[in-house]
């Protein structure tokens, strides 16, 4: 604020001492002049009636998003360079005295820049509307200053053209040295000094488009307007105040000299243009994600949550970057089958990439580099600025042990687009037991050796037992086995629904009984084998014998596992079913004489 008091001060003492001045204010609020820089940093020049040093500015270039960085100060605090380009006219249309008193400006102009600036002085009189801008000097201050005395001699030299054949190829002039300020390395402002006229195409205006390409350019324009000796406007007169040095089409200022000629107006202009550019501007640092390029683009700002129009950039140069991403911190062991690790870059890292699982190796180390190698099944990426948090899922548990992460081909953001080829190494201590693991693969390999070996074990019990019953002796007496005939029991049925129900049956020999019905009696039961068991009839009595039937049976709770003699009374049980086993008393007491 205090500078802005000492420029209106200044305004309103020159305006009472009767200085005719008359300056175009500053009416936009923020008004960027000039962008330039190599990605992913931009450094954009601005001013505005609202502009300070506390704002906060963001910016966008196509896709490519812009965030301030660091403090926002005045062009004079920066100390950095500023390119001067002066196209004055001297041809014979100008007011002597002002143009006279330009050249002293110029002069203390170059005597006033700082190491590492420029000036270039051309004049645009000619006699000739074919004619060419001439170069009168064009210097950078170095340390000593050697040209200084030498180029305010050249300024002070420039003629002044008072014929009426003199000309002015102003448009022109402006045209080719916009078009040379295409891609500008620092700070330049191209500065008119001028009465509006211009004679490079004659008087027809129809066909100029000079202020489309000073509103296309990448350097602002700045004017001094000095009066015409004429003291009348003609029509490019006017377009060159009013549309060429239009503040939002030139993003510069321009102030009027031309209302009532005099040397001190030319001072007040260079003074309030010295201002502007050096008090009342400021340097805003901006910088991207990364060094991607966009081309020749429009700069879209933002200040304060104000848009600010568009201005022309070149980004199409960037700051080399050699460095892929690399493997940062430690791999951590997240789940049994999951590990987690991070992924960093100044210019971030390529998410799709990332996420592709076959830029990723397991390996289990190993003496001899031939660990197992384990096979990744999903990947997830969690994107944090320049860093990608990465989460591998393996196939299979993860042994306790050492092991390699290898990553591959994951670029990084930046215009290179670098990619990777790390490895690093990792333990996990609560894994699998890798033996363990090695026998149970073993197993599940050779499942079908281990199930012929049992089948064949269990064929040779088979044999064994098949020849152990038939070469098993049960003695029995020839005469009863002579004398075996019928024999009736009594059998009391309970089956499985609890219905009772009484059989007699004469038995010549054996009673089969089972699910079968080729069985002498056989029941709708799955719990009994088709032939369960048999009821075998002698004179010595009845015998129960089990054929090897899947659930067994059993007397009286017992299961029979030999050949057994049924008593009266005994209860038989099969499946589902209840048998209880009776012998009539009668043929009881007929056996026990018969074998008295």
């Amino acid at each position: 604020m205090g500078k802005r008091m000492i420029c209106l001060l200044a305004s309103i003492m020159l305006l009472l001492s009767g200085v005719p001045v008359s300056a175009a204010t500053v009416r936009s609020p923020y008004m960027a002049e000039q962008a330039q820089g190599k990605a992913p940093d931009v450094t954009v020049y601005m001013t505005g009636s609202k502009m300070k040093e506390t704002s906060t500015v963001s910016g966008k270039i196509k896709d490519i998003d812009l965030e301030q960085k660091g403090d926002i100060v005045a062009f004079d605090q920066s100390k950095e360079k500023i390119d001067y380009i002066i196209l004055m006219d001297n041809s014979g249309s100008v007011d002597q005295v002002q143009f006279d008193e330009t050249k002293a400006q110029l002069i203390q102009m170059r005597q006033s820049l700082r190491k590492g600036d420029q000036m270039t002085l051309y004049t645009v009189g000619t006699d000739d509307p074919e004619g060419e801008k001439t170069e009168v000097f064009s210097s950078r201050v170095g340390g000593s200053d050697e040209s200084l005395a030498g180029d305010c001699e050249k300024i002070g030299a420039v003629a002044y053209m008072n014929t009426k054949q003199s000309m002015t190829v102003l448009y022109r002039s402006l045209n080719e040295i916009l078009l040379e300020q295409a891609s500008p390395k620092e700070r330049t402002i191209v500065l008119l000094i001028t009465d509006g006229e211009d004679d490079s195409k004659g008087k027809d205006i129809d066909n100029v488009s000079t202020a489309n390409t000073v509103r296309d350019a990448s350097v602002p324009v700045y004017g001094i307007l000095l009066a015409n000796k004429s003291g009348q406007e003609d029509e490019k007169m006017s377009y060159t105040k009013n549309q060429i040095l239009a503040e939002k089409n030139c993003r510069g200022y321009y102030a009027d000299c031309s209302v009532q000629p005099s040397a001190e107006g030319v001072r007040a202009a260079f003074a309030q243009i010295w201002q502007l550019l050096h008090k009342e501007s400021y340097v805003v640092r901006l910088r991207a994600a990364n060094n991607r390029v966009a081309g020749r683009e429009q700069l879209k700002l933002e200040v304060d949550k104000t848009a600010v129009d568009p201005i022309t950039i070149d980004h199409s140069d960037h700051e080399e970057d050699k460095e892929a991403p690399q493997i940062v911190g430690d791999v951590e062991k997240i789940s049994k089958n999951a590990v987690r690790f991070s992924l960093q870059d100044p210019n971030g890292v390529d998410v799709e990439d990332a996420k592709d699982r076959s830029h990723y190796s397991i390996q289990t180390r190993s003496e001899d580099g031939k660990g197992k190698n384990w096979s990744v099944d999903s990947v997830s990426v969690e994107e944090k600025g320049q860093e990608a948090v990465v989460t591998l899922t393996t196939k299979e548990d993860l042994f306790t042990g050492d092991h390699i992460l290898k990553c591959t081909d994951i670029r990084d953001g930046s215009q290179e687009e670098n990619a990777m080829d790390a490895s690093v190494g990792f333990s996990i201590r609560d894994g699998l037991d890798p033996k363990k693991v090695a026998f149970g693969n073993a197993v599940r390999s050779y499942w079908w050796v281990i199930l012929i070996l049992l089948v064949a074990i269990l064929g040779i019990w088979l044999i064994q037992a098949i020849r152990k019953k038939k070469t098993e002796v049960v003695e029995v007496d020839l005469d009863d086995l002579v004398r075996a005939d019928t024999k009736k029991i009594w059998l009391t049925i309970t089956d499985r629904a609890g219905a009772i129900k009484d059989v007699e049956w004469d038995v010549e020999g054996s009673l089969f009984i089972g699910r079968s019905n080729i069985c002498n009696i056989y029941f709708d039961d799955d719990r009994l084998s088709k032939q369960h068991f048999v009821i075998e009839v002698t004179k010595m009595g009845c015998y129960l014998e089990d054929l090897q039937s899947t659930n067994g049976t059993f007397v009286n709770g017992v299961k029979i596992t030999n050949r057994r003699m049924l008593l009266d009374g005994d209860i038989i049980t099969a499946g589902r079913e209840t048998i209880v086993f009776h012998v009539p008393k009668i043929q009881t007491a007929m056996e026990i004489e018969d074998r008295r």
